[in-house]
């Protein structure tokens, strides 16, 4: 058990340091499918005290553990869908967010629902804000980036493991 514990925390280390989130000035930041949470803590703990976490997770039993085992007022966990943050984010009147992470399997999900959330993202972020997908070997997601965002980096962090595929996408 405490080799996977070695090996989650030094996934997200790796994984939040290579992300380049300018915490101090983030208002709202997004996370997509935080499961159990082992980004959402290290985000916590770099995120500003007046900003907010917003964690978009379809599987009711995950939302409940991580409102149980995170306790923090910067957290909001919401069950349901990355491709319906658009309405949620009205119903809690935010209008842009800075930064969205994201470690969805895209892999795993259709073509039209894949394009709804990468172009509902793009339309959720202010000016200057962004996209962050982090994945394992999931090299096809670019083509569907590039249909959205003129400003996309590309980083591959080996120190994970299995190594780590690192979309930035900037809105501009």
């Amino acid at each position: 058990m405490r080799e996977a514990q070695y090996w989650r925390n030094f996934y997200y280390e790796c994984s939040i340091n290579v992300f380049n989130i300018d915490f101090r000035k983030t208002k709202y930041l997004i996370e997509y499918g935080p499961g159990v949470g082992t980004i959402t803590k290290a985000l916590l703990e770099k995120l500003n005290a007046n900003a907010k976490l917003i964690c978009f997770e379809p599987n009711a039993k995950f939302c409940a553990f991580l409102n149980k085992k995170i306790r923090d007022s910067r957290l909001i966990v919401i069950n349901d869908y990355a491709e319906n943050h658009d309405f949620c984010l009205k119903k809690l009147n935010i209008k842009k967010v800075d930064y969205v992470c994201s470690g969805i399997p895209y892999s795993l999900i259709d073509r039209g629902k894949k394009e709804s959330i990468i172009k509902k993202t793009k339309n959720s972020l202010k000016k200057g804000g962004k996209f962050i997908i982090y994945q394992q070997y999931n090299w096809h997601l670019r083509k569907y980036l590039d249909s959205y965002f003129e400003n996309i980096s590309q980083l591959f962090e080996v120190r994970n493991i299995p190594p780590t595929l690192i979309y930035v996408c900037e809105k501009l």
